[in-house]
């Protein structure tokens, strides 16, 4: 486990839905997306495949969703500094049942007395309407919003109606968080909706980039983001 500081100047975040590592290859692109990343939120990662061993010299911090006999999947957080503490939520999917994770977690700052809290987050997806999906966002807002320094609150989302998508801008409207401005938004989309996000506060954006890949049914976003003046 490492002892550095994150450098608020310069904050560089991966969030991916990696499909349970169900795809060739991804492995090789989780490798390559968090070369030099600082912060990495990552769903639907099973605890069988040992992914912090994969990325050696982070900490992390996990929440499991969906468990057989076999397996543990779940979100995963890792960072280059040292997790101060944090917050597994499980909710579950109102139809089918299907449990999901979300998970808070709190990181010291470089040369500065403020804290970065950080929410990964795995959306309720199978339910008819938005109140089940509402109560697990509001779950992560009380969690968040006595919160005094930078937030951000990334994730897989499912938002895929614009009733969804509502309900998601206003909890960044409560928290005064700001959507990344993409200018190639190769997301993953279900009826013209983007479902992955990375919506931030007290932070300046600098830069983000989707990759299209193969080996997920998810796009992996990248992002820069520094902390504001």
């Amino acid at each position: 486990m490492t002892d550095r500081l994150l450098d608020p100047r310069h904050l560089r975040i991966l969030n991916w839905n990696i499909a349970k590592g169900l795809h060739s290859g991804w492995r090789q692109d989780l490798e390559r997306l968090s070369h030099n990343v600082d912060l990495a939120l990552i769903q639907e990662a099973r605890l069988e495949d040992n992914l912090p061993e994969l990325l050696e010299g982070y900490s992390w911090a996990f929440a499991p969703g969906f468990q057989t006999r076999r397996l543990t999947s779940g979100v995963l957080t890792l960072c280059r500094a040292q997790t101060l503490c944090h917050l597994p939520h499980r909710h579950r999917e109102p139809l089918i049942r299907t449990p999901k994770a979300a998970l808070i977690t709190e990181y010291q700052l470089l040369d500065t007395e403020q804290t970065l809290k950080v929410a990964n987050i795995h959306a309720i997806n199978f339910a008819p309407g938005t109140r089940h999906f509402q109560t697990q966002l509001e779950t992560v807002y009380h969690a968040l919003k006595d919160h005094g320094g930078p937030l951000i609150v990334s994730g897989d989302f499912n938002t895929w109606r614009p009733q969804r998508q509502a309900v998601l801008s206003a909890l960044a409207e409560a928290l005064h968080l700001r959507d990344l401005p993409y200018q190639e938004d190769c997301r993953r989309q279900a009826f013209g909706q983007a479902l992955d996000h990375i919506l931030y506060r007290g932070l300046e954006y600098v830069s983000c980039r989707v990759s299209p890949v193969a080996s997920s049914d998810h796009n992996p976003i990248r992002a820069t983001l520094s902390l504001a003046a």
